[in-house]
């Protein structure tokens, strides 16, 4: 009876000993703000000398159209013909953890801003000097593509890491298209 007992109890605890933690996904969502003008709006990291577009981290509160007119409505903007350009994979750090990174696109219907917190600044430039503002390379990259083939909505995986200070970048697998994106807004 003992050794019946001491049997169930490595079988039914042996899943457990070998299980492997799940990953936590993580999905963000950077959103594209154009203005009549066909500028976007950049932001300046509060305390860092990072600037990229407003991005937000999916969280089980809001919806995605939610989540990405509240990130809008942070900087006091209001933005309409919110569409999908881009869905990507980037493997981050030494460790190489997947996070899921979706990019959007909306114009606003006004240029005025305000700063939310963990903000230092809030410009509006041309795509060109968008490009060479943004000092994240993998956004550099995926920006350029959306802006250069609007049309579509593009796929494809990149890799980014820190070492020394420096962020570098590397292409997994080249943009591919998932489908062309629809004309109208919302």
């Amino acid at each position: 009876m003992i050794r019946l007992f001491a049997l169930l109890t490595v079988l039914l605890c042996a899943p457990i000993l070998n299980a492997q933690e799940e990953p936590t996904p993580s999905t963000f969502h950077r959103l594209l703000i154009f203005n009549d003008s066909n500028e976007i709006l950049v932001v300046k990291i509060k305390d860092r000398d990072l600037w990229v577009t407003p991005g937000w981290y999916l969280n089980q509160d809001s919806t995605i159209r939610e989540g990405l007119t509240n990130l809008a409505d942070s900087y006091a903007l209001k933005i309409h013909e919110l569409q999908l350009r881009g869905v990507f994979i980037l493997r981050m750090g030494l460790d190489q953890k997947t996070s899921t990174r979706l990019i959007h696109s909306a114009v606003a219907f006004n240029e005025d801003y305000k700063l939310p917190d963990g903000i230092d600044q809030v410009k509006w430039l041309p795509v060109n000097q968008v490009l060479e503002v943004i000092n994240l390379p993998h956004i550099q990259y995926q920006i350029k593509q959306i802006v250069a083939h609007p049309e579509t909505v593009w796929g494809g995986t990149q890799k980014m890491h820190w070492e020394d200070g420096v962020n570098k970048f590397e292409v997994l697998e080249e943009f591919y298209p998932l489908f062309v994106a629809s004309n109208g807004g919302e």
